[in-house]
């Protein structure tokens, strides 16, 4: 009965009504919904295959949780310096009246703390996909995305490019510092818009987020299943040769320093995760679509919400992760481009969903009620 109600309120451009806090629901239950479809898919494919996803998912997701207590106390302590540029004298009453506020409120609550707690599950569940993919779908597309590159850039492969341009060593590890820093944001993000970020922003994020996730990491790269630059040698593709000079490069930089690429090392992981058929957190082979890439877009996007200064900073991450995929062997060119389009469709569709279902006005006029501008945003 809700879901016919629902198509019936979009298919004459109305607002779907809600009677309180409840909307939160409008993008919790589909972000909860993509969770439960990756669970279960990568549970039913490692049955079939003879395991289960179901233990590696609940003892990563498990030792993930353990930090819930660091990180709240973190966002404590934010919302004090917060309350405290606000008004020093009245900083207490602020902090105590927002967790009073989401703790009294099932539904705020949920919006807080249930992406926190389905993220370390929904990314298990994503690297268990990730490592069964070759089984059921072979790396057929290197070469027609290999070629794509070469068109674009005028029979130049994009790797020439960025070492042609990025030629030092010292250059290399920078781009591949802030290529792994990716992995640390993830956290940050998850958190912070989770515990700070104000409604409308809260679900844009995590809509696009799952989206990116479901859509372009887990169908997207089963569909356009590649292995990337980095393997091609080591999966004897007649394309090899075309990369030998990016990998001696790659690893030239690399033992020049002190300390072994990060790129470098995954790689060589990936590779032993992958011929030895081994299963835990972070394991798998894939290249189109990038998540390194579709994420970093993401970030821009969000950015540019709470100001442009900001949103630029976040776009010139974004275009030194998209160099530093093709120039660290992760990616072609192809990769990015199709992830940062499909990242933008994810993006309009989320934001065509707020609209359209009531949540924004609905959102908007609470906060126009409370004018609760700091902290945990209502």
């Amino acid at each position: 009965m809700a879901t016919a109600l629902v198509e019936e309120q979009l298919k004459h451009g109305t607002a779907i009504r809600f009677k309180g806090d409840d909307r939160e629901l409008l993008w919790l239950v589909p972000l909860f919904a993509m969770f439960l479809m990756l669970v279960v898919t990568a549970e039913v494919l490692s049955y079939l295959n003879g395991t289960s996803a179901i233990g590696m998912i609940a003892g990563y997701g498990g030792k993930a949780l353990r930090l819930l207590p660091f990180v709240a106390s973190i966002g404590i302590l934010c919302q004090f310096l917060i309350a405290i540029a606000r008004d020093y004298r009245t900083a207490v009453d602020q902090v105590m009246g927002q967790w009073r506020a989401a703790l009294l409120n099932p539904y705020l609550l949920a919006a807080r703390v249930a992406p926190i707690i389905m993220m370390p599950f929904f990314f298990a569940s994503f690297s268990v996909l990730k490592m069964l993919m070759p089984r059921y779908v072979p790396f057929w597309l290197d070469e027609p995305f290999a070629r794509m590159d070469q068109f674009l850039f005028l029979g130049y492969h994009p790797w020439q490019l960025t070492h042609a341009v990025f030629t030092s060593p010292e250059a290399t590890v920078t781009l591949d510092l802030f290529y792994s820093v990716w992995v640390i944001l993830l956290s940050v993000a998850i958190a912070g818009f989770a515990l700070f970020a104000p409604r409308k922003e809260r679900a844009r994020f995590f809509l696009s987020f799952g989206g990116a996730w479901f859509l372009l990491g887990f169908i997207g790269a089963w569909l356009g299943s590649s292995a990337g630059p980095c393997f091609l040698a080591n999966l004897n593709s007649p394309l090899a040769p075309e990369f030998a000079g990016l990998m001696q490069r790659l690893h030239a930089a690399s033992n020049s320093m002190d300390t072994v690429a990060q790129a470098v090392e995954w790689q060589q992981m990936l590779w032993n995760g992958y011929e030895s058929q081994t299963y835990r957190f972070g394991m798998g082979i894939s290249a189109m679509p990038s998540l390194h890439n579709a994420i970093a877009v993401l970030y821009a996007f969000m950015a540019f919400r709470f100001g442009k200064l900001l949103g630029w900073v976040a776009t010139a991450y974004a275009v030194i992760i998209f160099i530093g995929s093709i120039h660290l062997g992760w990616h072609y060119a192809v990769d990015g481009i199709f992830s940062a389009f499909g990242m933008w469709g994810i993006w309009k569709l989320v934001n065509w969903w707020c609209v359209t279902s009531g949540y924004d006005d609905a959102s908007q006029a609470d906060y126009n009620r409370t004018n609760a501008d700091a902290g945990l945003k209502a």
